[in-house]
């Protein structure tokens, strides 16, 4: 079960959480709350897009497979996914494109606000830089909702092989 509530912080940010539960018989066995910052601006990655919520569900359903785990969240933005992999126990790196700063700024202030020291990353598809050549193996990548600029083409699968090699 997923429960979202939102504050209004300062800067033009809004704090939204995410509350992950499991109850068996009226019981609560395990409860995990995401904070995640969103910047009231219209601009990609700065705020919850819909399929994000969509992946974090599912990765709260499978959550016993990600113990351990080295997990990339591609085009992370305000990366929900990812910091709720990293609370049930992977090994997170999160990314978002190097040519969007502002957008990992907002990684890494969705990881100060849930005190999580993560890795954030700069990659763009198509580029081949130090910070994916750098990466660990891993075992797990996540995305949502990356396919969504038609100027931005990602036909090659070696792009995505190349991250999961």
């Amino acid at each position: 079960m997923m429960r979202m509530s939102e504050n209004e912080d300062s800067d033009n940010i809004a704090v939204k959480q995410f509350t992950f539960e499991e109850k068996r018989k009226d019981e609560l066995r395990t409860r995990i709350t995401v904070s995640v910052p969103e910047v009231l601006d219209p601009q990609y990655g700065m705020y919850v897009w819909p399929c994000a919520v969509v992946l974090a569900q599912y990765v709260w359903m499978h959550r016993a497979e990600l113990e351990g785990k080295t997990l990339l969240e591609v085009g992370a933005g305000v990366s929900l996914p990812g910091v709720l992999a990293a609370r049930c126990g992977a090994q997170v790196t999160l990314s978002d494109s190097a040519e969007l700063p502002h957008c990992l700024d907002n990684c890494r202030r969705t990881c100060q606000v849930n005190q999580l020291s993560v890795p954030v990353v700069g990659i763009t598809w198509g580029q081949v830089s130090s910070s994916l050549l750098l990466l660990p193996t891993l075992d797990i990548v996540l995305g949502s909702d990356v396919f969504y600029e038609p100027e931005v083409e990602c036909t090659d699968p070696g792009d995505v092989r190349l991250v999961v090699n």
